[in-house]
């Protein structure tokens, strides 16, 4: 394999991993007394009308040789609008990439999604959802780009839980929840256009352990004014080829399952939403140094409630006082 072939598969895999959750809906859902925010790793499980801009990645690779391979910043956006109460589409992209060691930039695909939740227990501060999204090919930078999106469309149902422990005997549980995501990307042709390399099937899996400051101030006891609209997190998000993945070549990552871990915090507005993630990578496939993920999202159901965040039909969720 070459060397450009190598580093171009170095900067793949990194993407990856930064990207798991950035070309999902970014959402912030409420379940009874809880408020899930927008989160880096992987997507929260609810529908809402919401707009990310912008959110933005940076991850440093590595290449087989254990040597810093390119250094990848991204700026994207994403646009969600609810249909009904308990379904929403969204449109979006991981957007632009800048690349150095070696310098390089292109678009992202499109990528559209139809959100529905399954089952909600506000009791409970519990919710199950699943999506049907699509990458169309061909929708970003063209082959000739030095950096080219792929020329092929990619398929990704999903499944999602969320549950807030609100319910807890205890008082020091109950600010805490859990919110998890599985995804199983399949390519719509085996074989890559560009580079002849084989289109893996990959099964994406991610969860957050979030700790929520607004939510102790509102239901358990006061914090000071500075922390009571946080909401720190730790999340982790996976990425496993598991298809069409070809014979092992110990110079490449075909076969490696690649990560990253982190601590994040989100600032809860009454409109909008600030968060911020630190990506450690799980292994040199994944990246060479700590990344950084952020997002800046609009809340537009409550920023125009009557109008462009209403659901085109039916009524609007139910909001708790507290939010």
């Amino acid at each position: 394999m070459s060397q450009r072939a190598l580093i171009g598969l170095a900067g793949t895999c990194a993407a990856m991993v930064m990207f798991i959750g950035a070309g999902s809906a970014l959402a912030h859902t409420i379940v009874g007394n809880r408020l899930f925010p927008v989160t880096l790793a992987i997507d929260d499980p609810g529908v809402n009308d919401e707009l990310a801009l912008p959110s933005f990645g940076s991850m440093a690779s590595a290449n087989p040789d254990g040597t810093r391979g390119p250094i990848s910043y991204t700026l994207g956006l994403e646009y969600s609008k609810t249909i009904m109460a308990d379904l929403a589409v969204s449109i979006g992209s991981e957007g632009i990439t800048w690349q150095r060691n070696p310098s390089a930039s292109g678009w992202a695909n499109i990528e559209t999604q139809a959100k529905y939740v399954f089952y909600k227990d506000p009791a409970h501060e519990f919710i199950f959802s699943g999506a049907l999204s699509v990458e169309w090919g061909n929708t970003g930078s063209p082959a000739s780009a030095s950096i080219p999106a792929d020329p092929f469309t990619i398929v990704i149902p999903k499944l999602f839980i969320g549950k807030g422990f609100g319910d807890a005997s205890v008082d020091w549980l109950r600010p805490f929840a859990i919110t998890g995501e599985v995804d199983y990307s399949v390519p719509t042709t085996s074989i890559n256009a560009l580079d002849l390399n084989r289109n893996p099937t990959v099964l994406t899996y991610g969860a957050t352990l979030q700790y929520s400051l607004l939510y102790a101030n509102s239901f358990v006891h006061e914090q000071p004014e500075f922390f009571n609209r946080l909401i720190p997190a730790f999340e982790a998000a996976f990425s496993t080829p598991v298809s069409n993945i070809g014979p092992s070549d110990p110079d490449a990552f075909v076969h490696t399952t690649t990560g990253v871990v982190g601590p994040s915090v989100y600032y809860i507005g009454r409109n909008f939403e600030v968060g911020v993630m630190a990506q450690i990578p799980i292994n040199h496939a994944s990246g060479r140094h700590v990344g950084v993920m952020g997002v800046v999202d609009f809340f537009l159901d409550d920023i125009a409630p009557t109008t462009l965040g209403k659901p085109l039909f039916g009524s609007r969720q139910v909001r708790s006082g507290a939010y």
